[in-house]
């Protein structure tokens, strides 16, 4: 016989090591470490909680650190061995820049965007990245807020190509037309 306690349940996770600064922020305060749970497919939360637990050791062969939350379960919504979408609240981070996911590209020299000068040509700008949360990645370094960045077209620009703004162009040149996004750091970004 196994006993297994359902109420509260506790949610066992791996977050990438890279995570560790928001580990500690969202373990920090209160109000923050927040854990929402979700189904595939389904924004839609079927359980919230608390962030409890962070190994104190990252598993070098993964990369990745043990972390938990509890969750209450009085209505024995959620079963153990049920697999859920954690997402973890650890507040605002004014300090970063967000932009697009796919405006980040990666290099041997890490990740970079191409930021669009006033004079209509690009700059390769490394850049930190913070997290990514889908759509969107949180830049800590290298971008400012309202500086725009190309999110499609990148592999056809180099540091100082000249480019304008809109649909791919078929014919010859030395314009590329890449889509553009704007830095945005409105509210901060929340991970």
């Amino acid at each position: 016989v196994t006993i297994t306690q359902v109420d509260p349940l506790q949610v066992n996770f791996n977050l990438p090591e890279s995570d560790l600064p928001l580990l500690h922020k969202a373990l920090a305060a209160p109000q923050q470490g927040a854990v929402t749970l979700t189904k595939d497919g389904d924004p839609k939360p079927i359980g919230k909680g608390t962030l409890d637990f962070v190994d104190s050791s990252v598993d070098t062969a993964s990369g990745t650190i043990a972390t938990r939350a509890s969750v209450p379960n009085a209505d024995l919504s959620l079963w153990p061995g049920q697999y859920v979408n954690v997402v973890l609240d650890a507040g605002i981070m004014p300090q970063m820049t967000s932009v697009p996911t796919v405006a980040v590209q990666p290099s041997q020299k890490g990740p970079f965007v191409y930021v669009i000068k006033p004079d209509n040509t690009v700059e390769m700008r490394p850049v930190q990245v913070a997290l990514t949360e889908g759509a969107n990645t949180a830049i800590s370094q290298g971008l400012k807020s309202g500086e725009r960045v190309v999110v499609e077209g990148q592999t056809k620009l180099k540091n100082g190509a000249a480019v304008r703004e809109g649909k791919a162009s078929t014919g010859t040149g030395d314009q590329a037309a890449p889509k553009v996004a704007e830095a945005d750091r409105t509210g901060g970004t929340q991970p």
